[in-house]
């Protein structure tokens, strides 16, 4: 059986609470540290892990850091697990966006869709899961990639994503083998 640990990055320093999507010079706060030196913890736990991944964005890139520092390992850059495109709106306040702001198909002009998030992160996930066969690996993305994928995998609609409980920090076991992929939420 593989298995791919989903890690939320850490809480972001943000003290101007804007949409910081795909700009650059939004690092983890304090709180965020603490966060995944607890999921470097929970991880530690669950055995050999064989790779560990990030998205370039510097949260999710210093959250690896802490997993690695934990764990003796070095981090993957890997664009995939980057955080959704939402063109125009990074840098205004969150109450600009859409309701809801990710939709199944382009609807929002500059922001990516469902089924271009799933797609690029299942892709990812295939490929690293043949990368290591019979392994478990770690990746760190963002709360709605995450969140779309394991929807996803749960069977459930899209619809549920705006409460999808997907706290900082939070890691996800999915387990593949026969039959479709078992999520297990585990922090």
């Amino acid at each position: 059986m593989t298995t791919l640990y989903l890690v939320r990055h850490g809480e972001v320093h943000n003290p101007e609470g804007i949409i910081y999507g795909r700009l650059p010079g939004f690092g983890l706060s304090e709180a965020g540290r603490r966060q995944l030196a607890a999921a470097a913890e929970l991880l530690a736990g669950e055995g050999p892990l064989a790779a560990l991944y990030a998205s370039p964005m510097q949260r999710a890139q210093e959250s690896a850091a802490i997993i690695a520092a934990r764990l003796g390992m070095a981090v993957e850059t890997a664009e995939p697990l980057v955080e959704t495109s939402i063109g125009g709106y990074q840098g205004r306040p969150f109450s600009d966006l859409p309701r809801p702001y990710i939709t199944e198909t382009p609807t929002h002009a500059g922001i990516e869709c469902a089924a271009s998030i799933r797609s690029r992160l299942l892709g990812w996930a295939e490929d690293a899961s043949r990368r290591h066969p019979d392994a478990r690996f770690v990746a760190v993305s963002h709360r709605d990639p995450i969140a779309v994928v394991l929807l996803h995998w749960q069977g459930k609609g899209l619809d549920e994503l705006p409460g999808y409980p997907l706290a900082p920090g939070a890691v996800n076991r999915i387990e593949f083998g026969a039959g479709p992929a078992r999520v297990t939420p585990l922090a």
